[in-house]
């Protein structure tokens, strides 16, 4: 085709759209030193989900439209910026079709698009502008819920693409090979496309998109968990019986009882579900890793999240932590970017040749799958709104103007090498992908001398692993790389060492040494890749490796990755290994020493070899073992073999094994006690005299006052052993708020592990003297054991017990009103829905026009003052008694609305009313503010504090309901709950 067709065919494929370049954004606040820009919205772009650049610097967009209903197909569009100033005034439709497809990425002159259950590489080979080949190239991943499609297709730096599971999971296999199936069983992937090689990575934490950072770690994100690290894959510690069974790990340094508070801007929307999430990560996507070089100084290599339901960006800074990281936040009280109109639904990030960072939003009014919205509210929705919009932003600093993006080099190879040390990620890894996938031989001599001579460890970096990726690595080169002064080289050299390293064992030794490095994770990897080696080279060097790892182990106590570490590398020795450190028999173990003996030890176990179990018991019995680590690692033997075949086990007494128990049962230690005889039960040996005697009396000192709470719980635990008949008086005696609170804790746990059909009624019984702690673990029993169902739903409609209690949630509510059994369900139903639970209708009908009022924010602060003030503080205003509401304006008016008239539906056990009579028969009335083992603090209506010693209550109750009087609608009208709510939606 002539140039001059060429142009003239092209604007046909086009179309043309015109897009308001004044960008009018007053609903966003931005980090005051950057500035933002919408670069493109509808007509030009729809639905976006994912935006990238390939190497030409062309930007294309994944649009969604099926989501989350599966009525249309996904599409990838050009975005064509015809004047050069940064703002893209065309569009042109690259490939659709494409099914459910919620990612893409540039692969070798064309895409690779995650189109369930299939991945899919699209090229236009006759270059128009339009997609004219299709390849399907894996197939067998699972569809189901859009949300959980898998995603986040990114090449790594060690040259394999990695791809988000997204929690859908499925058996992926390559066309050419259907035979060699992966089941991913909830772990994100690789694969090796060249090879045609899938490989499980590691945990999955089931959200949309993943990132790396410029060394290659890998970062996830997901709804609640806004930011985790996986810090190592999976493969090293599959066979270890640790728990949990895998290495990734929230790394949020920002938690407030399990969730990230975040600050959305502007009046909230009610919640379709979860409202107590409000003000809170809950819809974390996107997580993008910033390497574009541009940011200032402290913002570069930092992470960013979205949350599409709050409306807004978040930024982390990194700072390591041990083998793993610490993501904190940038700025107190305030995000990098938000955004007041609703609509607004940041789903994904990528940054640019440029630099800057792009948003992509989806811009939906209702962004939520239904599957996770009540039907009752769902039926009221228009999940269509916002299909015919979306819109791409780029942020960039102030003291930067956009710049235009050119093509890389492609032609230039000696320039294209020379990208692999650019200060822009982009550019790195595209540069460092080009050269490897398209077999760039020529680069080799550049490579090499820009891995020997640079001073710019990225650069080394990059270069290794390219020279890696084109079989061009040798020894020389490696040795260096080893012995790099930068860690995240060494560390990257460790794992292309890994590679080969069962056939240059001249490495082994360098290896060992990278064991004592400076950096935590050159130790940790240093040390799992020794664990890679083939059986018969490990027991050539078992002995050196066991001496060399020791001194690690003789540290002060270690960082938990690298401990993990240490355990897989020693897993083939663990008998030899745990005999020996315990034969020296050291009472002042180090803690991380003690986690490697503990895994070791339930290895052993496993194995299921008697003789061997009754070597490590008789072991323990070596002087100067602290009696603590002894109960561990009877422990850990114990979980070993209930996690062996049970068949193996039978009750053929081993002489050795038995003598060595009653040895160890000699020292009369209740807690060593208990843990030998839990083994005796697993191995179905009888429990010895030693064991019946201080049953029946530990089941009598449990009671002893004198005694320390460490040692009755000790107790506690032996009587544990016993028939649950014989020991179910004894348990309810203890449940009493005058008790300890550890006994109790032990009470309730012993409880949730019986399955008698009774323990609902006496719990229920129970119910008004259970303190705060310990009614809430009891509401876990009565709601996720089945067969408690029936004695919890006629507690609930006899109002025995109150529902605001039970913290009923979607998942919690779900628990009755999805029950498999009808009666269940019914029953459930009756009393709340899948919307919520809601006990005031008519008094909150009768207020809501106050929702539609324009509240006075100043009038408020006279309501509050003159209702609320009493218990809750609101900036300076009030008493500190109830939940301080100082940040409440992350709650929607209409939920606030609830929360004041409805105060019983969902109250925060830690916000109940308690009543406590005293032996002088003095009544006091509050919440519980704090419970020791000897004393309870209440805090009154005005803020007056009462602290009572445990020996002077007679009686301690709860009211079962919150201190927030119902019937606060009669304190004032209409227009006063619209001026009030004004208030407590106002920004401090």
């Amino acid at each position: 085709m002539n140039r001059f067709l060429s142009i003239v065919l092209i604007p046909l494929l086009l179309l043309s759209c015109k897009i308001d370049k004044k960008n009018t954004l007053e609903s966003f606040e931005i980090h005051p030193d950057f500035n933002l820009q919408r670069v493109a919205s509808e007509p030009l772009v729809f639905d976006p989900v994912e935006f990238k650049f390939d190497e030409q610097g062309r930007a294309f967009v994944l649009e969604m439209p099926g989501y989350p209903l599966r009525d249309a197909e996904s599409r990838l569009v050009q975005l064509v910026d015809i004047d050069g100033d940064g703002v893209y005034d065309e569009r042109q439709v690259y490939a659709p079709d494409l099914g459910i497809a919620s990612s893409f990425m540039p692969y070798k002159n064309g895409f690779l698009v995650a189109s369930p259950p299939h991945l899919l590489w699209i090229g236009d080979t006759d270059k128009n502008g339009e997609a004219d080949t299709r390849k399907t190239l894996m197939d067998g991943f699972s569809i189901g819920n859009l949300q959980h499609n898998f995603n986040g297709l990114t090449y790594g730096i060690d040259n394999w693409i990695y791809a988000a599971n997204g929690g859908n999971s499925g058996k992926p296999y390559f066309v050419n090979s259907p035979n060699n199936i992966l089941d991913l069983r909830g772990t994100d992937l690789k694969f090796h496309l060249e090879r045609e090689v899938l490989a499980r990575v590691g945990e999955s934490s089931g959200g949309f998109k993943i990132t790396f950072d410029d060394w290659g770690h890998l970062y996830e994100t997901h709804n609640l968990e806004h930011v985790s690290h996986l810090v190592f894959e999976d493969r090293y510690i599959e066979n270890l019986p640790n728990s949990p069974s895998h290495a990734l790990t929230n790394i949020s340094a920002d938690e407030e009882n399990g969730l990230s508070r975040i600050y959305p801007i502007g009046e909230q929307e009610t919640r379709v579900n979860h409202p107590e999430q409000a003000g809170y990560f809950s819809g974390a996507c996107g997580i993008t890793h910033y390497g574009g070089g541009i940011f200032p100084e402290g913002l570069n290599s930092s992470l960013l999240v979205a949350d599409c339901v709050l409306n807004l960006v978040h930024l982390d800074i990194l700072s390591p932590e041990g083998a793993s990281f610490k993501a904190s936040r940038n700025r107190e009280k305030v995000e990098f970017l938000a955004s007041r109109e609703r609509s607004f639904r940041p789903v994904n990030m990528t940054v640019g040749p440029d630099g800057a960072l792009y948003v992509v939003d989806m811009h939906r009014e209702v962004i939520e799958h239904p599957e996770w919205i009540p039907d009752e509210l769902e039926a009221k929705m228009d999940l269509n709104a916002g299909k015919e919009k979306g819109r791409i932003y780029r942020i960039i600093p102030k003291n930067r103007s956009a710049s235009k993006i050119s093509p890389l080099p492609l032609d230039d190879i000696k320039a294209l090498v020379a990208l692999l040390g650019d200060s822009n990620q982009w550019k790195r890894i595209t540069a460092h992908r080009l050269l490897v996938t398209e077999k760039q031989n020529e680069a080799i001599p550049f490579l090499k001398e820009q891995f020997r001579t640079s001073s710019n460890p990225l650069a080394r970096l990059h270069s290794m692993w390219v020279l890696e990726g084109l079989q061009a690595l040798d020894e020389t080169d490696l040795n260096m790389a080893l012995e790099d002064t930068s860690p995240g080289v060494r560390e990257n050299a460790l794992k292309i060492a890994e590679k080969i390293l069962n056939g240059r064992l001249n490495l082994v030794n360098p290896i060992l040494a990278l064991t004592q490095d400076n950096h935590a994770r050159v130790r940790m990897q240093a040390i799992l890749t020794l664990s890679t080696l083939q059986e018969v080279n490990y027991n050539m060097r078992k002995d050196t490796i066991a001496r060399v790892l020791s001194t690690q182990l003789d540290q002060p106590d270690g960082d938990q990755w690298v401990t993990l570490a240490m355990a897989s590398a020693l897993a083939r020795q663990a008998f030899d290994f745990v005999q020996n450190r315990l034969s020296m028999g050291s009472s002042t173990l180090k803690s991380g020493e003690i986690k490697v003996l503990e895994i070791l030890t339930e290895l052993i176990g496993k194995a299921e070899r008697k003789e061997k179990t009754a070597n490590i018991l008789l072991a323990l019995q070596k002087d100067g073992i602290a009696p603590e680590t002894r109960t561990k690692l009877i422990k850990a033997l114990s979980r070993g073999w209930k996690k062996g075949n049970p068949d193996l086990i039978n009750s053929r007494e081993n002489p050795r094994l038995v003598a060595n128990l009653e040895a160890l049962e000699e020292e009369s230690d209740f807690a060593i006690i208990q843990a030998t005889g839990e083994l005796r039960q697993i191995l179905a040996l009888p429990a010895s005299s030693k064991i019946d005697n201080l049953i029946e009396q530990a089941s009598q000192s449990v009671f002893d006052k004198k005694l320390p709470v460490e040692e009755r719980v000790k107790r506690l635990k032996l009587a544990g052993l016993d028939d649950f008949k014989n020991r179910e008086t004894l348990l309810y005696r203890l449940l009493d708020n005058k008790q300890p609170l550890q006994l109790q804790e032990e009470v309730l746990s012993q409880l949730w592990r019986s399955n008698d059909v009774h323990i609902a009624s006496r719990l229920i019984e129970l119910w008004p003297t259970l303190g705060p702690q310990a009614r809430k673990h009891a509401t876990d029993i009565l709601l996720y054991k089945s067969s408690h169902h029936d004695a919890l739903l006629t507690a609930m409609e006899n109002k025995k017990v109150s529902l605001g209690e039970f913290n009923l949630d979607l998942e919690r509510r779900r628990t009755l009103l999805f029950s498999n059994d009808e009666g269940i369900r019914k029953r459930a139903e009756l009393l709340f829905s899948d919307t919520g639970v809601v006990q005031r209708k008519e008094a909150i009908d009768a207020m809501r026009p106050a929702l539609e009022l324009q509240g006075k924010s100043e009038k408020g602060r006279e309501v509050f003052q003159n209702v609320c003030a009493q218990c809750h503080r609101y900036g300076e205003l009030g008493n500190d008694v109830g939940p301080v509401l100082t940040e409440i304006n992350r709650k929607s008016k209409e939920s606030l609305l609830y929360d004041i008239l409805d105060p019983n539906a969902a109250v925060d056990t830690k916000y109940l009313n308690h009543q406590v009579q005293t032996k002088d028969g003095t009544i006091y009335t509050g919440i519980v503010t704090n419970e020791t083992d000897s004393e309870i603090g209440l805090r009154m209506v005005g803020g007056t504090e009462k602290i009572i010693g445990k020996n002077d209550i007679d009686r301690f109750s709860s009211t079962g309901s919150s201190m927030m009087y119902e019937g606060l609608e009669n304190s004032m009208d209409i227009q006063e709950m619209a001026d009030l709510l004004a208030f407590l939606q106002q920004s401090e």
